[in-house]
């Protein structure tokens, strides 16, 4: 058994495998981090967190932007850019359906990668604790502005990725989103 077989069991992982299986997420996903280099993980985060009525204090917001940075920077970023040149590799055509097995590894593996990063930045937020019985929200957009200060995100992205979240409300997840994260 690998240690792919036996990960640790990761409320942020379900709730982002969940999130992302709604319609239109991946795309808005994508576009967030090719348009916008926004690391997906952190907005998936923002969005979890937001659902947990956790509120990302801006030292441990600036944390975890340095952990999504320097995994994205050093692990994520030329792992997916070997992953697109192979896609996009004039050969490849030449080659037919040997090229077919290493782009279903290679995706394989960079779905495991997504998922160590986000049990490090899932642990990172583990001691945080909810705003105990207040009506004050914990909205994705201020731990979205809290992990990207000042960085643009459309109204659209923001909306979807709510949108998406409710739709997770039926879901049986741990922590149930909140109906109000706008």
């Amino acid at each position: 058994m690998t240690a792919a077989d036996s990960w640790p069991e990761c409320d942020f992982w379900d709730f982002s495998l969940a999130l992302y299986a709604q319609p239109d997420i991946e795309a808005l996903c994508l576009m967030l981090q090719d348009d916008f280099g926004l690391d997906v993980n952190l907005v998936l985060l923002a969005a979890w967190t937001a659902c947990r009525d956790t509120q990302l204090e801006p030292d441990l917001a600036a944390r975890l932007r340095s952990v999504g940075d320097g995994y994205q920077t050093t692990v994520m970023q030329p792992f997916r850019a070997a992953r697109r040149g192979l896609k996009h590799w004039p050969e490849a055509g030449t080659l037919g359906d040997l090229v077919a097995g290493p782009k279903q590894r290679l995706r394989a593996i960079e779905l495991d990668l997504e998922h160590l990063e986000q049990i490090r930045l899932a642990g990172l937020v583990e001691s945080c604790r909810p705003v105990p019985g207040t009506s004050i929200t914990v909205p994705f957009r201020a731990n979205l502005e809290a992990l990207y200060p000042g960085h643009p995100v459309p109204e659209t992205a923001l909306a979807s990725f709510t949108e998406g979240v409710m739709a997770l409300r039926s879901k049986h997840l741990r922590h149930p989103p909140r109906s109000d994260l706008s």
